[in-house]
């Protein structure tokens, strides 16, 4: 189901040609798309909390995705989230449970999957 607005998604996730291919996705699917390659540089991001919803890779180097999601999710109005990990691992699934507004995703799904995942949190989205 197409989304009637454009959203304001932010990606993070540390390789490029993943994180290229994210937002080719987004910006197919007619969203505007904001990708950095750290947690930390996502969270020096002024409208961080402006955004719609986050596609947040699990296993980024320095601050991990989770880390960064409760972070970002301490003041209470966080957008939802999507953690996307390249692991098959129960315990990621924990992680996110423990979340707010966090669904999982597996890398290697393809761009309609993305499409689903990205319409479920727009769904959620303030």
């Amino acid at each position: 189901m197409p989304v009637n607005k454009q959203a304001r998604v932010v990606i993070v996730e540390d390789d490029s040609d993943v994180r290229d291919s994210l937002c080719a996705i987004i910006a197919a699917l007619g969203h505007q798309c904001v990708a950095f390659e750290s947690a930390e540089q996502t969270l020096s991001y002024q409208q961080l909390a402006d955004c719609d919803c986050l596609l947040v890779d699990f296993n980024l180097p320095g601050m991990s995705g989770t880390d960064f999601l409760q972070e970002v999710q301490q003041d209470g109005d966080a957008p939802p989230a999507c953690l996307y990990t390249g692991r098959v691992d129960p315990r990621i699934h924990d992680a996110a449970a423990g979340l707010k507004n966090t669904l999982v995703l597996e890398k290697g799904n393809d761009s309609n999957s993305i499409a689903d995942y990205l319409q479920q949190l727009l769904d959620q989205s303030h």
